[in-house]
């Protein structure tokens, strides 16, 4: 009876353990793509300081921590399609894929008004 109380607690503490690291390692990603998303500028260069602009709500060239988090905030609701409080790999690409066909169809519109 002991070695089976043993092996139940260590299984437990098992499942505890990989979610633990799978909160981890979701929290990361999540920061990483984040911080990539701040830092891409572009081929040319154009969008230094878009992300910023946007976070300075107030327009005082600073983003306070409650712009900081209201910018991110809603950056997470738009992630999470199904509204359950989290974002899963699927809902970040699906989300990344939109926003590069958004773009595509962009520099599409920009390249037919330039040939008018």
């Amino acid at each position: 009876m002991t070695f089976a109380f043993s092996n139940y607690i260590f299984l437990i503490r098992g499942l505890k353990m990989k979610k633990i690291i799978s909160i981890v390692l979701s929290l990361l990603l999540f920061t990483i793509t984040a911080i990539s998303a701040h830092e891409h500028h572009g081929k040319d260069g154009k969008g230094k300081g878009v992300h910023f602009k946007k976070m300075d709500t107030d327009g005082d060239n600073k983003v306070s921590k409650d712009e900081w988090q209201k910018y991110h905030d809603a950056h997470f609701t738009e992630l999470d399609k199904d509204a359950d409080g989290s974002v899963t790999m699927e809902e970040m690409k699906a989300f990344h894929d939109q926003k590069k066909s958004e773009m595509k169809e962009s520099k599409k519109e920009v390249k037919r008004s330039g040939k008018k």
